[in-house]
């Protein structure tokens, strides 16, 4: 595995805000699992489960108690990335309040075991048997959406910090629903990727949010509804699309469920799709892994294309376990070599080219720490957690994908300047094709708004 260094955390400070939602009808049991069900993911969990494949998820805080991930492998990284004030003491990514919905969703999208709250059906996870190792970036004091930073270190960020020690403690794939306006984290992407991690990013609704989703060499996702098209006003820049939209969540109180729409969910989908290939081709290079992602889209064998809204087409995870990956060549092909690209090609290939000499270094993959993460608690033990808050708060022109695999979800939005807003918001690309040119910016941001609803 790659070894890593654990690098010190920055921002001043991070105020997140989740978009409100209007109120959903009651589900029905088989609710919002049609990402699951119309996949054929029982049938593919047969051959491969994600078994030995590391999954790390970089977002809010965490509930491991929730019965979605009953018996699942899930360590959470402790402290979070997120003090209860500037420079103050960091705050637990454990923890039953809002802030932890979205960050448990996404997780429970990944290894989900469908147990579930207050007996209803939980969320099914796509690669269950993966090892997730959460990180939590967007958490503040009483369940607040706000990252104060307990470091005023030069050049280190909430977001890069958690990224470094993901890739320090061996994550084969980064799955990240956020969305920036900054550069301050693509030092620690650089790394990831010279590393050969598979960073899997939604895509964000604002345009001038679009990172890490226009980073060079990332896999950059867009929602997908139940109807097999991309959701209404989808932007361009996606590399592929996933399921996304009408997907089953736990709401803000940690008790109930509701449907969702947003690239956060196809990302994590998609993170656990390439979980599962990975999982069955164990000698594929992270490289590999994405080349057979993009070659194997939708149903049938097709032709490598690119289309400004879907990118190379819909995910699917039975086509991509009917090609051997390490055919491929071990050449990351989202990976462009355009001299304007964030992060370059070359400066991937070769860290010394980073602009500030103190982030060259690659993490070194080291067995972490005793007491670096916590394994996930018995459904029981919580004594400590608080009441969360009862308010809610196309691929080539005309084909069509009958087989599919993504995530859908939300995008956070940051501002950093002294404190940086972050806002669930859907993602849409800046850029089309593979090429990301980015310009710099102010704010970092989620991808795509969670929203209510369903088709």
């Amino acid at each position: 595995m790659r070894a890593a260094r654990t690098y010190a955390a920055v921002a001043s400070g991070l105020l997140l805000a989740i978009v409100a939602a209007a109120p959903a009808a009651a589900l029905d049991d088989d609710d919002g699992m049609w990402y699951y069900t119309a996949t054929g993911m029982s049938k593919l969990h047969e051959r491969t489960t994600g078994k030995g494949v590391q999954i790390a998820v970089v977002d809010t805080a965490i509930w491991p108690e929730a019965g979605d991930l009953a018996g699942a492998s899930v360590r959470v990284h402790e402290p979070s990335f997120c003090a209860e004030k500037s420079l103050g003491d960091p705050l637990p990514a454990a923890q039953r309040t809002v802030s932890a919905a979205h960050g448990t969703n996404m997780t429970a999208l990944l290894v989900g075991t469908g147990s579930g709250q207050n007996g209803h059906p939980g969320i099914l996870g796509v690669a269950p048997d993966a090892d997730v190792w959460f990180y939590s970036t967007l958490v503040g004091p009483d369940g607040e959406q706000v990252c104060h930073s307990p470091s005023v270190e030069a050049g280190r960020f909430v977001f890069g910090e958690a990224i470094d020690q993901a890739v320090a403690d061996g994550a084969d794939i980064i799955s990240i629903s956020l969305s920036s306006t900054v550069l301050m984290d693509y030092w620690a992407v650089t790394r990831a990727l010279h590393e050969g991690v598979v960073v899997v990013v939604a895509l964000s609704d604002n345009p001038d949010q679009p990172y890490p989703g226009s980073f060079n060499g990332v896999v950059t996702v867009e929602s997908l509804g139940p109807d097999v098209q991309v959701r209404p006003g989808s932007r361009p820049g996606a590399d592929v699309v996933a399921p996304g939209e009408a997907i089953r969540h736990l709401d803000d109180d940690l008790s109930s469920y509701r449907l969702r729409n947003g690239s956060s969910a196809a990302t994590a989908f998609t993170a656990g799709a390439l979980a599962l290939v990975w999982s069955a081709y164990p000698e594929a290079t992270g490289n590999q892994i994405i080349q057979t992602l993009i070659r194997n889209t939708d149903g049938e064998d097709h032709e490598l294309y690119h289309d400004p809204l879907t990118g190379y087409g819909v995910v699917n995870v039975r086509h991509m376990l009917e090609h051997d990956p390490t055919t491929y060549p071990d050449e990351n092909p989202l990976l462009d070599h355009d001299p304007d690209s964030i992060p370059t090609y070359e400066q991937v290939q070769d860290l010394s080219l980073l602009d500030d000499p103190t982030l060259r270094d690659s993490p070194r993959r080291e067995t972490p720490s005793a007491g670096a993460t916590t394994p996930l608690p018995s459904p029981t033990a919580d004594a400590t957690a608080t009441p969360a808050p009862a308010t809610p708060v196309a691929h080539d022109a005309g084909s069509t994908a009958p087989a599919l695999l993504a995530a859908g979800g939300g995008l956070l939005a940051v501002g950093v300047a002294a404190v940086a807003v972050l806002v669930f918001r859907r993602r849409g690309a800046t850029a089309t094709g593979v090429s990301r040119p980015g310009t710099g910016g102010a704010t970092q941001a989620y991808g795509s708004d969670p929203t209510e609803g369903g088709k």
